[in-house]
């Protein structure tokens, strides 16, 4: 449980706590640009692939909490740098998988995990209590902040 603090001291440990959480995902994005020539998005894209043989676009977009149309541009790009390759259903052919490449394989294995994931892995195991606390307190910022209709992707994506 957290202690009563002051209105001044509460709101200025906010605004460090999320200059924090800002600032390293900022680094990784950069980090990963400058040493594997792939932005943290597309990273975080080949990691979720790895992760299995071959993925549908719609289920790594939910599995990256993105909109399918976001998904779609990423995967262009790493199909372009030659790291994903991409399959249509022998069944359905509006279905289509995506799998890593030999390159994308390597990549994914000598890479760092995503920032992202880091974040949706503890909100995956916070308590109900815990992780409505938060989306209710999010919600309220965006409110405050009066970005509700902001169109966004990723965090310091430069796509």
């Amino acid at each position: 449980m957290t202690s009563q603090v002051t209105q001044d001291v509460a709101i200025s440990e906010i605004m460090q706590s999320l200059r924090r959480i800002f600032k390293a995902i900022q680094d990784y994005s950069h980090e990963v640009s400058d040493k594997f020539g792939i932005t943290g998005p597309q990273l975080w894209a080949l990691k979720t692939i790895s992760q299995n043989e071959s993925l549908s676009l719609s289920d790594l977009s939910e599995r990256m909490y993105l909109h399918p149309s976001t998904i779609t541009g990423v995967i262009d790009r790493l199909e372009r740098k030659g790291y994903v390759t991409r399959s249509r259903d022998k069944v359905d052919r509006r279905v289509i998988y995506v799998q890593l490449s030999a390159e994308g394989k390597r990549l994914a294995k000598r890479a760092p995990n995503p920032a992202q994931g880091k974040m949706i892995y503890g909100l995956k195991n916070l308590k109900k209590r815990e992780l409505n606390l938060i989306y209710d307190s999010v919600q309220k910022l965006v409110k405050i902040m009066e970005v509700e209709n902001v169109k966004v992707t990723f965090f310091f994506d430069r796509e």
